[in-house]
């Protein structure tokens, strides 16, 4: 076997595999005995027909497939030993050449993270600002959702509620058949086309309108995209939403004594999720200026990976099982999702890799008494505890608890690293410039990150950044 070996772009390695002549007739004459035993030739029992006669019976191309099946994994074994690589996935491999055989592998390293000067990295943290406009336009919203539809007799506006027969033609071919479907009238809607809510605004009760409109040129329904869609519409019926008055009685739907309780909790609420909002942009600002002051390098099969599990998750979050069935509503392609998708890809694995590297230079490590502690939280939120002490004990399940334990102590590590400058500034007294002690890696102690376990390579901060 001859090989040469150079490193490529993205932690890669493609190797040149060339089979020596006397290797490949070996791997021929096994690939001969191994067709020959599940060969039925016509005049032979199974495994006595001469070579000759099984070649011209199945082919040569055949026993050509079935030499390179046999040869290629020695080889590229033997290759892997001999420039001393050590790949963290599966190869690509490309058949160069069939007789003797040539291959070329190109072979996933392991990832370069160099984080530089990372306990230098400042980062200011956002100002957390709950105001009372804040509380009002939360408690809006939770009086428009007991909204109670009212009918009028006035003509359709928007944020009205209307029952429409509806008919609409593309090309002559049925779009649209409906009788008595309710439809809520609002501005810049794009269902079922754009402008339609505005071509019905100011119809009054069992009153009908006729109208065309143009459906873009990226509609949903690729079929009719572009055309002009003919539409006809009776409206049956108007109603507008009656909201609640903000008293103790709507307090007590949402499991509040008074109004009072519950302007309260909503305030809370919403400091406390301004206070998230708040770590996680600092997060993001933390690991993009260390990623920029360093380095962070990863084979391509990594993001292609990210990509799918992300893609997936799209497709299940809008109730779809699998991606084809998701591609099948969708108006785009499966490469132009995944392009849209890769940046967030990209900076998933990034983050991930950051942040383990953070996590070894600090030494934050997890013990298996933190593991218990953390199962046995999660075990007294749920009714089915046998059910779920038989899931949390599996290895894989105590695996991915420490991994996320892991993942909160280290953002917190970075929390503390990036903001030490205003953290001394806020407890340092006033007339003194002493600096700072040092906080012994792993000793953070804000509080950990809720979330359900599951392993991920990505912050919590990753989780909805486009």
């Amino acid at each position: 076997m001859k090989s040469t070996a150079k490193e490529i772009e993205h932690r890669q390695v493609e190797i040149h595999i060339e089979a020596e002549q006397q290797e490949y007739d070996a791997a021929q004459a096994e690939a001969f005995k191994q067709l020959s035993r599940k060969t039925n030739v016509p005049g032979f029992r199974k495994g006595k027909a001469p070579r000759h006669m099984l070649e011209q019976y199945i082919g040569r191309e055949a026993l050509v497939d079935e030499a390179i099946e046999h040869i290629l994994p020695g080889l590229y074994e033997q290759a892997l030993d001999t420039h001393d690589i050590h790949p963290v996935a599966m190869p690509h491999i490309e058949l160069e050449q069939r007789e003797p055989p040539t291959f070329k592998a190109t072979v996933p390293l392991e990832p370069q993270v160099k984080l530089g000067d990372y306990r230098s990295v400042r980062v200011k943290a956002e100002e957390v600002d709950v105001t009372d406009e804040h509380v009002l336009a939360a408690l809006e919203r939770m009086r428009e959702s007991q909204a109670v539809l009212e009918p009028v007799e006035r003509p359709l506006a928007f944020g009205d509620f209307s029952t429409l027969d509806v008919k609409a033609t593309a090309d002559d071919q049925p779009f649209l058949d409906h009788k008595q479907v309710t439809y809520e009238v609002v501005a810049g809607a794009q269902m079922p086309i754009p402008g339609f809510a505005e071509s019905i605004v100011g119809l009054s009760k069992d009153e009908s309108k006729d109208f065309t409109l143009k459906i873009p040129d990226d509609f949903r329904v690729t079929e009719i995209a572009g055309k002009e869609c003919a539409c006809s519409v009776t409206v049956q019926q108007v109603r507008q939403k009656q909201l609640p008055e903000l008293t103790d009685a709507l307090a007590e739907t949402f499991g509040f004594d008074n109004v009072d309780a519950l302007k309260e909790k909503v305030g809370s609420d919403l400091e406390s999720n301004a206070r998230n909002q708040a770590r996680t942009a600092l997060i993001h600002s933390a690991l993009d200026a260390i990623e920029a002051q360093g380095e962070v390098d990863f084979p391509p099969f990594m993001e292609e990976r990210e990509i799918d599990e992300l893609l997936l998750g799209e497709a299940r979050q809008y109730g779809y099982k699998s991606v084809d069935d998701y591609l099948r509503m969708s108006s785009r392609g499966l490469e132009e999702l995944r392009e849209d998708i890769r940046p967030l890809a990209h900076k998933r694995i990034a983050n991930g890799l950051l942040l383990n590297e953070i996590a070894e230079q600090e030494q934050i490590e997890i013990d298996e008494s933190e593991v218990d502690n953390r199962a046995e939280e999660l075990l007294s939120q749920t009714q089915d505890k046998d059910r779920m002490r038989e899931y949390l004990s599996s290895p894989e399940m105590r695996e991915s608890l420490s991994n996320r334990l892991r993942t909160n102590r280290t953002l917190d590590r970075l929390i503390e690293i990036v903001t030490a400058d205003a953290v001394a500034a806020e407890e340092a007294p006033a007339e003194t410039n002493a600096p700072e002690a040092e906080q012994a890696p792993g000793e953070a102690s804000t509080p950990e990150v809720e979330e359900a376990p599951g392993e991920t390579n990505a912050p919590e901060a990753e989780e909805n950044n486009g």
